[in-house]
């Protein structure tokens, strides 16, 4: 079974390359000067797109912070993105803070509370020197001072953590093998054991060998070790050694005096200085992530073995490290200044296992620990996580960074707990991600089990898997998380960890400690079953919905919120609004950027993804910096038929920009799952002239198990300006139109029917059918565009996704006769089951008022009323006319809408029936306040 030397580190099956894909992709183009050019004119457009911060809102509370929870409200009135400009690059904070932060005991009102990009002033004697400028939950209440004017340190909310000038420490090992977890493991150390037989292999393939300086031969042969790429071989092994000797320590010591030595041997050379060890800038501090943790774990785990000079060389080269990314002006300034990306990820766990290890012998120990504690965990990574994580996730690709990013975010949460005690999962100010996420792997993982939802970067490799394929140690990890804090669904977890792992043939298996740590050989399974068929992430805005929980199951993705990655990052992409549907492991509906990468000629169309994504504009070439490969509403400005400026999507943000795209509204019941979105537009580049986009909502029935129905309200901010949905397939569709002037495209990949698309409003809609890219060879995602045939600024678009089985079973699609009220809707005759899906014409999240009436076809039918008053009685009436029935909803009457404004009935023979709803799922995630119904 193949494995990987950390989760998520580079693909070293072929030559290791730098972090930075778009500096890959640059390298691997052919035309490698225009290439260059390209290059270079799109990583200052990344850096442009962090727009110049604004005020941050007061509306943005402490309430807000710790739940995120959707509301139904109205959308608030859009505050416009600055213009794209030269901005700075984010500098960073102060590295010395040594006097322990006492204001974060202060308790602040939640009115007081809000994001902002807050300025610090330089270190005294430090020249040049740009001022510190770093996202923190601050005082709304103090006066932000003018962008690069001396400021004072924030003050925090309490977020229930203590400011220490000191902390009581448990002995070493103090890092995750406390005692009660070491007496585990030695008990679970017999050959019986496969999880141990693997790591005592890996620790015996290193004895005997030489391990290389940061300076010598990278990859040696084994038993040799060297460092690999930027260190990632360094840590398993290390980690490895270390593990093998606590195990073994007090039943062969010999065995583990061994193993021991040989951890003391790795740890020294990577802690090595001058010209033989590893400057800490390269690649702006992408090594942070080992050398920072494994300097951090291995200095705990072989503390007794080493000697006062040997502890010291550890902490003074880690201290360095800390030093050098927290510079002002330094090799990591900007990703220090946001909390979220995997480059701070790394630094996050690197700071906590350094002070944590080093805390009794290192002069810096205090100080570190009192910053990671008090400043970035209680003010920057757990009210940003809380407010945009909630729920789980990872905005930089999903089977790219995120299996070690979420490592690195959780890991030292576990530390924390065994070194002091404190458990931060569970605080009052909870940080859940590390059970979050977990839950959100089960659920945006295909049905197949192969693979994961592929929004945002993916690379191409060279392995018998593409990129996206479900990693088998992702689900690792995250079942030793879920079991170390307790969930109630480890039991669930571990029986889908199985499933992942059989599906996929053992992919991407966890480092050998790792898998030791997490996987209890007597745990017990529960059926995958018992699991809700529907997830909503409130942070990320995701939604997942599926019609069971087999693996040839209907499936749906879909994500709504502000840019959650770092913007100077540039790995989560521009799809707010976007919608993915597969059938078991046959897509239906793409997140094209994902699948484009695989092969054949996956490297060729990853440059292509990214010049989309961040080339320079260009009026004669619409795939450079358009960001025009998702499935979302278009609008283009025009001169002389081609695109007079840049159109598309931004990295807008609820702390710059005030985003307000969220999902205003999820639940589902039981037949069907109702999900609307609001404030779209938000996410939109603007136009010379003003906004490109002045209102989109998107609102998704899906009616199980295989039909989906998406209701898009857009406003342009011209009627003059190209309007068009996008929509992206794995094969050229087969187009046909529908008898009420709809068009039907049926698409077959890979020898099996996939499903099909019906527009069904505007009617006589035309469609248009491009190869993605023009110059991808082979093709492999095919884009639709559908344009209204009436020009208008306002336009309605109903669009029927059927997963069906076979081409004869698609439901027919026609639009509903409206005889009363402002609505529209879309009935679904089908032999399998028929569906009518109604809604209003006014703003969304508007509630219809009086009664609204509809005629459709004479069948047996659910029928699912959208935006009617929430939780309120309503009378439905049904007239039958031959072969038509005509149907009547009225205020006032026992058949009770949702709490979302939902109103679900069956009619068969002119009677009507009110199904009787499951209650609604709920979370068991071991946080306070929880369970808490997915219905928002």
């Amino acid at each position: 079974m193949p494995s990987r030397s950390l989760p998520g580190h580079p693909d070293t099956s072929v030559q290791r390359r730098r972090r930075h894909w778009r500096w890959r992709a640059m390298l691997a183009a052919v035309a490698a000067l225009l290439a260059a050019v390209v290059m270079a004119q799109a990583i200052v457009r990344i850096r442009n797109e962090r727009v110049a911060p604004l005020p941050a809102s007061p509306t943005t509370t402490a309430a807000a912070v710790r739940t995120a929870e959707p509301d139904v409200s109205p959308a608030p009135t859009p505050v416009a993105e600055a213009p794209e400009q030269p901005a700075p690059a984010a500098p960073v904070m102060q590295a010395a803070r040594a006097t322990p932060d006492v204001a974060a005991a202060v308790q602040l009102s939640s009115e007081s509370l809000a994001w902002m990009h807050q300025d610090l002033p330089c270190e005294a004697g430090v020249a040049p020197c740009k001022p510190a400028h770093v996202l923190a939950l601050v005082d709304a209440r103090v006066t932000p001072p003018a962008h690069g004017a001396p400021a004072s340190t924030p003050t925090p909310a309490a977020f229930g953590v203590r400011a220490l000038a000191a902390v009581t420490l448990a002995p070493h090992p103090r890092l995750i093998l406390d005692g009660t977890t070491l007496a585990a493991l030695r008990q679970r150390a017999t050959s019986s054991n496969p999880q141990w037989t693997a790591l005592k292999a890996k620790c015996d393939s290193y004895i005997g060998g030489t391990v290389e300086y940061p300076s010598g031969n990278a990859y040696p042969n084994l038993p040799n070790l060297g460092q690999g790429y930027q260190g990632s071989d360094y840590v398993p092994a290390l980690l490895a050694e270390g593990m093998c000797y606590q195990v073994l320590k007090t039943s062969n010591a010999s065995a583990a005096a061994s193993y021991g030595a040989k951890a003391v041997d790795i740890l020294m050379k990577m802690s090595a200085s001058g010209s033989q060890g590893q400057p800490p800038c390269t690649d702006s501090g992408y090594g942070m992530r080992f050398y920072g943790v494994g300097m951090g774990l291995g200095y705990d785990w072989v503390w007794d073995l080493l000697t006062p000079t040997q502890r010291t060389q550890v902490y003074t080269t880690a201290n360095a490290w800390i030093t050098a990314w927290e510079a002002p002006n330094g090799c990591a300034d900007f990703e220090y200044a946001h909390p979220q990306s995997n480059y701070y990820a790394g630094y996050f766990h690197a700071k906590a296992a350094i002070a944590l290890a080093t805390y009794d012998e290192n002069p810096s120990g205090p100080a570190e620990w009192d910053d990671w504690l008090n400043n970035q965990f209680a003010k920057r990574v757990q009210p940003y996580y809380q407010l945009h994580l909630l729920g789980g996730g990872w905005p930089e690709g999903y089977a790219n960074y995120a299996p070690l990013g979420i490592l690195n975010m959780t890991l030292p949460m576990r530390e924390v707990k065994t070194a002091t005690g404190q458990d931060l999962v569970h605080a009052s100010a909870p940080y859940s991600y590390p059970t979050d996420s977990a839950e959100y792997a089960m659920h945006f993982t295909w049905p197949s089990r192969t693979y994961f939802d592929d929004r945002d970067t993916n690379h191409s490799n060279s392995d018998s898997q593409p990129p996206g394929t479900t990693q088998v140690g992702l689900f690792q990890q995250l079942l030793g998380a879920l079991g170390y804090w307790g969930s109630p669904h480890t039991a669930i977890f571990r029986q889908y960890l199985a499933d992942v792992d059989a599906a996929t043939s053992g992919y991407g298996y966890a480092d050998e400690w790792l898998r030791f740590l997490s996987l209890d050989p007597a745990g017990t399974t529960a059926p995958v079953s018992g699991l809700p068929l529907s997830y909503f992430a409130p942070g990320l805005g995701a939604v997942a919905a599926r019609s069971d929980w087999g693996n040839s199951a209907a499936w749906m993705s879909f994500r709504a919120a502000p840019y959650a990655n770092n913007p100077g990052q540039g790995e989560e992409y521009f799809d707010q609004g976007s919608l993915a549907l597969v059938r078991g492991g046959t897509p239906l509906l793409l997140n094209a950027t994902g699948w484009l990468v695989h092969n054949p000629n996956g490297t060729a169309d990853e440059n292509l993804v990214y010049n989309d994504n961040y080339g320079s504009f260009s009026s004669g070439n619409v795939y450079s910096g358009n960001r025009q490969i998702y499935n979302i509403f278009y609008v283009r400005n025009l001169s002389n038929g081609a695109p007079a400026e840049q159109y598309g999507q931004f990295a807008s943000t609820t702390e710059s920009n005030q985003a307000s795209t969220k999902v205003a509204a999820f639940e589902d019941g039981s037949s069907y799952v109702y999900v609307l979105a609001t404030g779209l537009q938000d996410m939109y580049r603007r136009f010379a002239a003003g906004p490109a986009v002045t209102n989109w909502s998107r609102e998704i029935v899906y009616v199980r198990p295989n039909r989906f129905v998406v209701y898009d309200r857009t406003t342009a901010g011209s009627a003059s300006y190209d309007q068009y949905l996008a929509w992206h397939f794995p094969a050229n569709p087969a187009s046909s139109t529908t008898s009420t002037g709809g068009n039907r495209l049926d698409i077959t990949y890979g020898g099996s029917y996939a499903g099909a698309m019906t527009t069904v409003l505007p009617q006589n809609a035309t469609l248009s059918t491009t190869a993605m890219y023009p110059s991808s060879n082979p093709t492999k995602a095919w884009q639709v565009q559908v344009r209204s045939p009436v020009a208008g600024a306002s336009q309605q678009w109903l669009t029927v996704f059927d997963l069906s089985t076979a081409s004869s079973t698609v439901a027919g699609a026609k639009p509903v006769i409206v005889a009363q009220g402002g609505i529209l809707g879309v009935q679904l005759a089908a032999s399998d089951g028929s569906a009518v899906v109604v809604s209003s014409t006014g703003a969304a999240g508007t509630p219809l008022s009086g009664t609204i009436g509809y005629t459709v076809d004479n069948l047996a039918a659910l029928h699912v009323i959208t935006d009617l008053a929430p939780s309120t009685g309503y009378t439905v009436n049904v007239a039958t006319n031959g072969n038509q029935q005509t149907i009547t909803v009225t205020p006032g009457g026992s058949t009770m809408s949702s709490v979302h404004g939902v109103l679900s009935f069956t009619v068969s023979g002119g009677s009507v029936q009110q199904p009787t709803l499951r209650p609604p799922p709920v979370s068991n995630r071991p946080v306070s306040g929880y369970p808490r119904p997915y219905t928002g």
